[in-house]
């Protein structure tokens, strides 16, 4: 088996509850997969360049960059064969999914339902909330080169949240074809706010378009608040119910 290290990140202070059942739901399946596990707080900023920061912040764009850095860290000079980043508000539905794929490289893939001119509708993007690298990837390297020649040359008014993570993921994907991990998907807003009333149109498009079982989830902490978090964690079985 590859020695493999599971890399997370959050604030260490005030933590929400939703957030802390996140992280051990996560912690629950890195054991019984037999993986070691990172936890890096507010110090993951320390691995992103001044003039990066400048630009972005200390937000998405920027650990955008830092897990990157942390995943060749672990792969170059810590002797893992793999690593993987989940998100901090990823929620693990089973503890026995596995990440397999065949390439040196994977990414997470959303169904994204969002309303449109007066109408759901389905789009299948992919995302970072989840990364999987393994040793001698020559996409690692392309990527940090890529995000870091992206911000520099950015405007900073015009930097969007998701500029050098799930928006750039998928521009590449159209070319290289990366492999994908729809076990692994999101919940966009109109998805949690059925799944707190118990059902409406957006979950139930969800459920029709899924090709495989979702196993985990990115809960998309910057679109809901505290209270909305923990009701999603409540309903969460919803989404195996069909």
């Amino acid at each position: 088996m590859m020695k493999t290290l599971v890399i997370q990140s959050c604030r260490e202070e005030n933590i929400p509850s939703w957030i802390e059942a996140c992280l051990d739901s996560v912690r629950v399946w890195s054991e019984r997969q037999g993986y070691q596990r990172c936890f890096v707080g507010d110090e993951i900023f320390d691995l992103v360049p001044d003039w990066y920061l400048a630009k972005t912040g200390r937000g998405p764009v920027a650990t955008d960059y830092a897990r990157l850095i942390l995943i060749r860290e672990a792969l170059a000079n810590q002797g893992y064969d793999q690593a993987i980043w989940l998100d901090a508000d990823m929620f693990v539905l089973d503890p026995t999914m596995t990440l397999d794929s065949p390439g040196s490289c994977a990414f997470g893939q959303e169904i994204w339902i969002q309303e449109e001119s007066g109408k759901l509708r389905a789009r299948k993007n992919v995302h970072n909330a989840v990364c999987q690298f393994r040793r001698g990837c020559v996409v690692l390297p392309f990527l940090i080169e890529t995000v870091a020649s992206i911000i520099r040359r950015a405007n900073p008014e015009k930097i969007a949240p998701q500029m050098v993570g799930p928006k750039l993921l998928s521009a590449l994907h159209s070319l290289h074809d990366f492999d994908l991990l729809p076990q692994v998907g999101a919940i966009s807003p109109e998805v949690a706010r059925d799944i707190i009333a118990g059902g409406g149109a957006a979950l139930s498009l969800l459920q029709e378009k899924l090709r495989s079982p979702l196993q985990a989830v990115n809960l998309c902490a910057s679109l809901m608040d505290d209270e909305q978090g923990a009701l999603v964690i409540a309903g969460l079985p919803l989404l195996t119910c069909h």
